[in-house]
């Protein structure tokens, strides 16, 4: 076999193995696996409501009475502090999270898991589901904070002194006329929460990426670039967006399970299996072997 013949061989499997792979994965999105909801549940639901209320309130108040003063305290900020603002502002960009996620994705979805172990293919498949969770829940809380900018179209705080606060351009794509809400923002929350549910029970781990998705989302106000309620309302899509497309995933128990409580937890039940019985370096063979189309050792 010539290597122009191997070529046309590998890309035909690893064709093969996407169309695969994508196939079982709608098979089981169109699965439904929602257990017997307990009493306690339902005020779950309520506070889910509450928090889009309060949501309002938060915004309508940022509204009146924080976003006049906000360019004011962005322009006294010492240079020192701005420049601190302007660096961390940078990893609101989405682009930080779904390049390297999306890369990764789809070289998941390359791979052939019948050739390697049940074990660490069940594994994989955990680790797949998540991936593809934080992947398309950041894209598409993005696309909708875009649509909500640019039917809006208010202006942002450069343009404070003519425009003030309640300028508004429908439909509009100009980047002096898309403020509302704060894509950075949107970006900063769906990471903090989706992180908090994938690492639901290691409070470290959450609080740190807490603690910069917060810095994320002020810094925003600190460069001149969005109003504090611009920045509410981007957190508020992010969130909400993560919590509905989360519990979505586990009503067919695709990266998460719901519980009988209402609340979600992570299928990471396998990782941590292949993780503590053969350990992280395993786990790559496993994938290499996997991308191969070839049964390890």
């Amino acid at each position: 076999m010539t290597e122009t013949d191997q070529k046309a061989r590998a890309a035909s499997e690893g064709g093969g193995r996407l169309r695969r792979n994508l196939a079982i994965l709608n098979a089981r999105l169109k699965r439904r696996r929602i257990p017997a909801l307990l009493p306690d549940a339902y005020p779950r639901t309520r506070l889910v409501l509450a928090g889009g209320l309060l949501a309002v309130i938060v915004i309508t108040l940022s509204l009146f009475s924080l976003d006049s003063g906000a360019p004011g305290w962005s322009e006294a900020l010492s240079p020192l502090t701005e420049g601190v603002f302007q660096f961390i502002t940078q990893f609101g960009k989405s682009g930080w999270y779904l390049v390297p996620v999306g890369i990764f994705g789809l070289v998941l979805l390359f791979a052939d898991w019948t050739r390697i172990g049940r074990s660490a293919a069940a594994a994989w498949v955990e680790v797949a589901d998540l991936v593809g969770f934080f992947f398309f829940n950041m894209a598409a809380a993005g696309i909708v904070t875009n649509l909500i900018k640019w039917t809006l179209g208010r202006s942002r705080p450069l343009r404070f002194k003519k425009d003030g606060i309640f300028t508004f351009e429908p439909i509009s794509f100009a980047h002096e006329h898309v403020s509302f809400p704060s894509g950075h923002a949107t970006t900063a929350a769906a990471l903090f929460v989706s992180c908090a549910y994938i690492f639901r029970g290691q409070p470290v781990v959450v609080g740190v990426i807490g603690v910069c998705a917060g810095l994320m989302a002020v810094s925003r106000v600190a460069v001149g670039a969005h109003f504090p309620s611009d920045v509410v309302a981007g957190v508020f899509v992010g969130a909400a967006f993560t919590v509905f497309y989360a519990y979505a995933l586990g009503r067919s128990g695709v990266a998460f399970q719901r519980q009988p409580d209402g609340s979600l937890m992570p299928k990471t039940v396998a990782i941590r299996t292949m993780f503590r019985r053969e350990g992280a370096a395993t786990m790559v063979e496993e994938l290499w072997a996997a991308l191969r189309g070839a049964r390890r050792g």
